[in-house]
Parts: C-alpha cells; sequence; structure tokens
C-alpha cells in the first residue's frame, strides 16, 4: 500500500511538473523556432534526405522527423511541440523520482538542475531521446529494453556515444573484466571517439558535422573538476558499486576523457546525467554525504546566475549565433 501511495504521489508531481513546462510560452526559448519548423516542415526535410541517400537520412535522426509528422497529422505547430515537451519531461519524472522514496527530494532536486531540465526546455529533441532511453532503461524485460534503446540516436545522435558505453558496459561485464580494467577501457573509447568523432560525423553527412567542428571549446575546467571528484568517490565505495554502476561510471570516464578535446563533450554527458546523479545515491557512509554537498554546490552554482538572466538563461534574447 505505501508503494503504491509513493507511486500515485509521483505521478501527480511528475504531472504537475510537466504540466508546467508544456504551459510555458513556445516561443520564448532558445531554438524554439527550429522545433516549430520541425512540426511544420518534417515530411519536407525527409524527402530532402532522401536525395542524399539513405546513410544521410540514417545519421540524422529520422526518428525525431516521423515523430513531428505523425504528431501534425492531427495537432498544430505549437501542440506537437506541447505534447513532446509534456510527454518528455512526464515520463522522465515520473521514472526519476520512483527510484527511492527515501532520496524524494534529491531526486526532485535532479529534476530541477538546468543541466537535466534545458532538455525539456531547449533541447527537446535530445529530451525525447533521454526519455526513450529511460524507458529501455527500467524496464525489466530485455528485449523491451534493448528495442527502445536502440531507437535513441534516431532521435538525437548523441546516443551513439551513449550506446557505445551501454553495450561496451555490457560486454565487459560479461568477460568479467575488473572495475580498473573497465575503466581503463572507458577511457581508451572516449580517446578514441575525440579523435574520430567530427571526421566521421562528416564522413557520414551527420548535420551536426559542420556546426561542431567549426565550434570552439569554452570551458573554464571547472566541469572537469567538479565530475573528476565525483568520479573519485565512486572509485573510493570500491569494486562492487563500480561493478553494479558500471555504464554510469563508464560515461563519467568517457566524458572526462573528451572533455578538453571534443566540442560535444557536454552534450553527450548530459544524455545519461540523470543516470549518473542517481547512481551518486547509492553511495555509503561519508562518501554519500560528500556527494550530497557537492550536489548543494553543484545546484547553487548553476541557478544563482540564471536569475539575472532572461528566461533564467535559456530565453530567446540568450540566443548566440
Amino acid at each position: 500500500m505505501v508503494i503504491s501511495r509513493y507511486s500515485l504521489a509521483c505521478f501527480v508531481l511528475a504531472l504537475i511538473f510537466s504540466l508546467g513546462l508544456a504551459s510555458l510560452p513556445v516561443d520564448a526559448f532558445v531554438d524554439r523556432g527550429n522545433y516549430l519548423t520541425y512540426a511544420s516542415s518534417s515530411a519536407e526535410i525527409l524527402e530532402r534526405g532522401k536525395n542524399e541517400g539513405w546513410i544521410y537520412i540514417f545519421t540524422n535522426e529520422p526518428l525525431w522527423l516521423l515523430v513531428n509528422i505523425a504528431l501534425s497529422l492531427v495537432l498544430g505547430d505549437e501542440a506537437v511541440v506541447r505534447v513532446i515537451v509534456f510527454f518528455s519531461s512526464f515520463i522522465t519524472a515520473y521514472l526519476a523520482l520512483k527510484v527511492d522514496r527515501r532520496f524524494f527530494l534529491i531526486l526532485l532536486a535532479f529534476l530541477l538542475l538546468p543541466q537535466v531540465m534545458k532538455n525539456y526546455i531547449v533541447h527537446l529533441r535530445q529530451g525525447l531521446a533521454i526519455t526513450v532511453f529511460l524507458i529501455g532503461w527500467f524496464s525489466k524485460n530485455r528485449w523491451v529494453r534493448n528495442s527502445f534503446m536502440l531507437l535513441t540516436p534516431f532521435l538525437h545522435a548523441s546516443f551513439f556515444f551513449v550506446l557505445v558505453i551501454y553495450y561496451c558496459s555490457v560486454v565487459l561485464a560479461r568477460l568479467k573484466f575488473s572495475s580498473g580494467l573497465r575503466v581503463i577501457t572507458f577511457m581508451l573509447v572516449g580517446l578514441c571517439a575525440a579523435l574520430v568523432a567530427i571526421w566521421l560525423a562528416s564522413s557520414l553527412g551527420a548535420r551536426q558535422a559542420e556546426v561542431y567542428g567549426e565550434g570552439s571549446l569554452k570551458i573554464s575546467g571547472l566541469g572537469f573538476v567538479y565530475w573528476f571528484v565525483v568520479a573519485l568517490l565512486f572509485v573510493f565505495q570500491g569494486r562492487k558499486f563500480l561493478t553494479d554502476n558500471s555504464f554510469q561510471m563508464g560515461m563519467l570516464v568517457f566524458y572526462l576523457a573528451i572533455y578538453f578535446f571534443l566540442p560535444i563533450s557536454a552534450r553527450i554527458f548530459e544524455s545519461a546525467v540523470l543516470l549518473v546523479l542517481i547512481s551518486g545515491l547509492r553511495l555509503t557512509s561519508w562518501r554519500l554525504y560528500s556527494y550530497l554537498v557537492l550536489l548543494l554546490f553543484y545546484f547553487m552554482m548553476q541557478w544563482i546566475p540564471r536569475f539575472y538572466q532572461p528566461g533564467f538563461g535559456w530565453g530567446a534574447e540568450n540566443f548566440i549565433g
């Protein structure tokens, strides 16, 4: 009975959370013009892609276009955007809040982190892909899990990298690699990705190649320090923790390995950051307390500067290039 009441509470809070986000002005945030274009013109975009060949379509998020085409058959452009925001944020919030009722408030704080919330305000395509991945992640059926996860790169290209880490962790577990060897493997995968990602995207005709290839690495290094400390806490927890949270540790190591080399490192990591955050709640003793203090600091440092920006930093007025 306690579980059912808690699930109901999670459902209601997730509903409030998603309705709140979906009710925000459609055109008030960065990149919303592009999403309205997808809602109205995905069929034309897909048709143009056919002229470039199937590899081009395959690497340019065709499922995202199909979702917009399907919704546009029965909804107007603004309604399409609102439905995507609502569905993505509701499923993500519900699945996250249900993880552990002992950490209900902390799980809620995870959802309110700008690094998480922006996927349901600004990066809607990535938010939908994260939702589909989480449906697979929390499924107890192996076939369902793999089916949903394998759909994600066709919604957002960052999941090509996420899936490499996920299936790498699965293979390493089956081969019974030690936690140390897994960390080294994830680091090597990250370094290889940093070397070939932009070239491979350009060769396959992925639309992100030109944008990211011309982008510069405008980073302070503070993100690296923060997540490096979190990774150390994971390591200090011991071998069993690293084994049980192999994928999350893999994403952390992968992110740290590509942090200074790949302009899209943060976007890739953000696709799995919620699961990394949740895994930290499984720490014990001083490691958990240290993790919670770090989270409080991280939450404040992400939100405080946003209070003085239009749309909390996501407003259309903040658009740069």
